[in-house]
C-alpha cells in the first residue's frame, strides 16, 4: 500500500492555493486590469480614429465645396475679366471707330465747304457768262415775230388786269391821277403804228387817261418791251426773262450746295 501523507498533501496544497492566490493578486489581475486598461485605450483609440476618420471626411467634403466653390469664383472671376476685356475692346474699337466717322465727316464738310466755296467764287462769273452767251444767241437768232409776240402778250396782260386784278388796276389809276399821262417805252425795235396805238389805248385804258408814249430803242432787249409808268416798271422782254433766268439759276445753285 502507498504511504500517503496526509498532512504533506495538505500542506502542499495549501502552498498551492496562497501561491494561487499571491499570483492572482500580484499578476493576474494586475494583468487583467491592465489589458481591460489597454482594450478600453484600444476601443477609445479606434472611436478618436473613427471620429478622427468622420472628421476627416467632413474636412474633405468641406475643402471639396469649397474648392468647387472657389473653382465657380475663379471661373466666375476669368468670365467677368473676359467679358471686361472685351467690353474694353469694344469700346476702343467703338471709340476709334466714332473718330473715325468724326475725321471722315470733317472730311466731307471740308470738302463740301471747298468745293461750294470754288463754285461760289466762280459761279457768278460762270452764269453771267452763260447768260452774255445766251443774250447775244438770241439777238442774233430772236425774229420779228418773237417780238410782236412779246408786245402782243403784253397788251393782252394788262387788258386782263381789268377783270382778274381791280385793285391793281386801281393802284395804277391813283399813282397816275396827279401825274402826266407819260409812258417811257424802251423796245429793241421800231414799234409799228399799230402796235403803238394799240399800246397807247392799253396803257390808257389803264389809268383812265389819255397815255402820251415816249418810245426808246435799245437792242440790249433782245425782244419784247419794257414799259415805265409812274413809278412803276413792267418788263415784258427776254432780256428780263434772262436775268429772271439768271437769279433762279443762282438760288438753285446754293439751295444745292447746301443741302
Amino acid at each position: 500500500m502507498l504511504d500517503i501523507d496526509i498532512a504533506t498533501i495538505l500542506w502542499q496544497l495549501l502552498n498551492f492555493l496562497l501561491l494561487a492566490a499571491l499570483l492572482s493578486k500580484l499578476l493576474y489581475q494586475p494583468a487583467l486590469r491592465y489589458m481591460r486598461e489597454r482594450a478600453a485605450k484600444v476601443g477609445q483609440s479606434m472611436d478618436d480614429a473613427k471620429k478622427a476618420q468622420a472628421e476627416a471626411e467632413a474636412m474633405r467634403q468641406l475643402l471639396s465645396e469649397r474648392l468647387k466653390g472657389a473653382q465657380k469664383d475663379a471661373d466666375r472671376i476669368i468670365r467677368e475679366a473676359r467679358e471686361q476685356a472685351e467690353e474694353q475692346a469694344w469700346g476702343v474699337l467703338r471709340q476709334a471707330e466714332a473718330k473715325a466717322q468724326a475725321i471722315q465727316a470733317t472730311a466731307q464738310s471740308e470738302i463740301r465747304d471747298a468745293r461750294a466755296q470754288a463754285i461760289a467764287e466762280n459761279s457768278d462769273e460762270v452764269l453771267n457768262t452763260v447768260i452774255e452767251l445766251a443774250s447775244i444767241t438770241l439777238q442774233k437768232t430772236a425774229s420779228q415775230a418773237v417780238h410782236d409776240d412779246l408786245v402782243s402778250v403784253f397788251n393782252s396782260h394788262i387788258w386782263k388786269l381789268g377783270q382778274t386784278d381791280r385793285q391793281r388796276v386801281e393802284t395804277y389809276r391813283t399813282m397816275m391821277a396827279e401825274r402826266q399821262p407819260l409812258a417811257r417805252v424802251f423796245t429793241p425795235t421800231p414799234l409799228s403804228e399799230d402796235q403803238q396805238r394799240t399800246l397807247a389805248d392799253t396803257l390808257s385804258a389803264l389809268i383812265n387817261k389819255l397815255v402820251t408814249l415816249a418810245i426808246e430803242v435799245d437792242p440790249d432787249l433782245i425782244a419784247g418791251l419794257k414799259v415805265r409808268l409812274g413809278d412803276t416798271i413792267m418788263d415784258y422782254t427776254l432780256q428780263h426773262q434772262l436775268s429772271e433766268l439768271h437769279t433762279d439759276l443762282k438760288e438753285e445753285l446754293t439751295r444745292r450746295l447746301q443741302v
